[in-house]
């Protein structure tokens, strides 16, 4: 599940993501916004007149740890993804309104959608966010932990969200460790 972003969204990831981390999950919105999520934490980057970012980007960052709640929601044609953390008030949002509060292309922790493909695209991203937080919240063995994470690469690819290649490498990238 990697797209290519926008090219200023590419160089801020770039400054943003350490040697250390891996980027598993990559995926654009519908304006010039995206979904990173790493070995470690989930990117929302948002840039563009549409987002309210006119000059440079906009960055929420989270760590696995903190994430509280990841969620699709779709309608018709349109719809939003959305990250929630502790202490975040998350009022239902609208991909035409224009006030800021409601309007998921201006918040922070929301990605606009358009599209049915779009849609679950993101869905899929929020099992991956899902899975992750669940091997950072219990005692599995890191076996088991590679084992859990190849089950879940090779259902991604049987779905189609992973083509072959993608799969190849991120088990390669699993199988390192």
């Amino acid at each position: 599940m990697i797209d290519l972003l926008p090219s200023k969204l590419e160089n801020e990831l770039r400054l943003l993501v350490s040697a250390r981390e891996e980027v598993f999950v990559k995926l654009r919105g519908a304006f010039s916004e995206g979904l990173v999520c790493t070995s470690t934490r989930v990117f929302i980057l948002k840039s563009g007149f549409m987002t309210g970012q006119l000059f440079g980007t906009d960055t929420f960052q989270l760590p696995y740890a903190q994430v509280a709640g990841v969620q699709v929601r779709f309608h018709l044609l349109t719809g939003y993804f959305e990250v929630s953390a502790g202490g975040m008030q998350n009022a239902p949002k609208n991909f035409w309104n224009r006030d800021e509060k409601f309007n998921p292309a201006k918040a922070p922790n929301c990605v606009s959608l358009a599209g049915l493909g779009q849609a679950n695209r993101f869905r899929d991203a929020c099992t991956f966010i899902q899975d992750q937080q669940g091997r950072r919240g219990n005692a599995v063995s890191a076996p088991d932990d590679q084992l859990v994470s190849l089950e879940r690469l090779a259902k991604l690819r049987v779905s189609g969200a992973l083509s072959e290649s993608e799969f190849a490498a991120m088990k390669r990238r699993l199988l390192r460790n």
